[in-house]
């Protein structure tokens, strides 16, 4: 999955550390990166800047650089504002970054992409109005006239593999209300409304969108998804396949039960619906899944 950088190790403890020469910029605005993608030996490559490499490039002062995290010992910072596209740096989707080599950058990228658009959102203290300041010791914007504390917003998620034997639910999204370049099964998925526990949620998301009643929902893994500033579970469970399907149309436009050999396998396994599709058709278990995940 996207987070899965091994043998790099990503560290998000907010540190007040000056930036070093050696370290990565990532310029981020308006829902783009600037990064450059080029062709490497084994597919598309990402470059990143480091902080003499930016200044050179874009002439702006280090104390515009906000501290993001570290991947093993080097720091990564955030300069949140747009910047000419030169040397090959050109703005991107975060989605362009996505199964781009090396893991630990696009990773990086993205995880910064979010934060550049949380601190774009949250200029405005939501309670007086106040311009925001960011805290001493902590990722957090603080209001200094109320003294209200926000962090970064990430929203709950679960997805489902629903099954029946050797038989998975799969899904296409409905052109109309999602993104019309993913033509991809899909699996069924939900956010996390107040006051449901993620079982809960799961319930609920698989009879709206299908009209199918479950049983054995079993909790499977969960990873972060910057793309959408979301924190994602993921779930089997199983369901009667005899049971009638009654579609959700304004949020998709295909439901169809594939046996596991039917099913298209995955082009990466960055996110966790490839993974419950592809250790599906794997023959794994949950058991096995937790195991080799240890």
């Amino acid at each position: 999955m996207i987070q899965d950088i091994y043998p790099h190790v990503y560290h998000n403890e907010y540190m007040d550390l000056p930036p070093a020469d050696d370290a990565y910029v990532i310029a981020a605005h308006g829902q783009k990166l600037l990064c450059r993608i080029t062709d490497g030996d084994a597919g598309p490559f990402l470059q990143l800047p480091t902080v003499s490499e930016a200044e050179s490039l874009w002439q702006f002062a280090r104390s515009e650089l906000r501290f993001l995290f570290k991947i093993d010992e080097t720091p990564f910072y955030l300069l949140n504002r747009r910047v000419e596209e030169r040397d090959g740096y050109q703005w991107q989707g975060p989605l362009a970054v996505r199964g781009v080599e090396p893991a630990h950058l696009s990773f990086a990228a993205v995880v910064a992409s979010h934060l550049a658009g949380w601190y774009e959102s949250n200029r405005y203290c939501g309670r007086c109005g106040t311009p925001t300041i960011h805290a001493d010791s902590q990722r957090a914007l603080r209001c200094p006239s109320c003294g209200s504390v926000t962090f970064p917003r990430i929203s709950p998620i679960i997805i489902t593999a629903v099954t029946d034997g050797d038989r998975m639910l799969v899904a296409k999204y409905n052109r109309k209300h999602f993104n019309p370049g993913n033509t991809n099964y899909v699996l069924l998925a939900g956010y996390v409304e107040i006051g449901e526990s993620y079982e809960d949620t799961v319930r609920r998301e698989i009879r709206e969108e299908t009209g199918l009643e479950l049983k054995r929902i079993r909790y499977v893994a969960s990873q972060p998804w910057p793309f959408s500033a979301t924190s994602i579970a993921g779930f089997y469970a199983e369901a009667d396949s005899t049971q009638p399907l009654r579609i959700q149309k304004d949020e998709l436009s295909e439901l169809v039960w594939l046996k596991r050999e039917d099913l298209p396998p995955r082009k990466n396994r960055t996110s966790v619906t490839d993974n419950l599709i592809e250790w599906f058709r794997e023959g794994l278990t949950v058991e096995d899944i937790r195991a080799m995940r240890e």
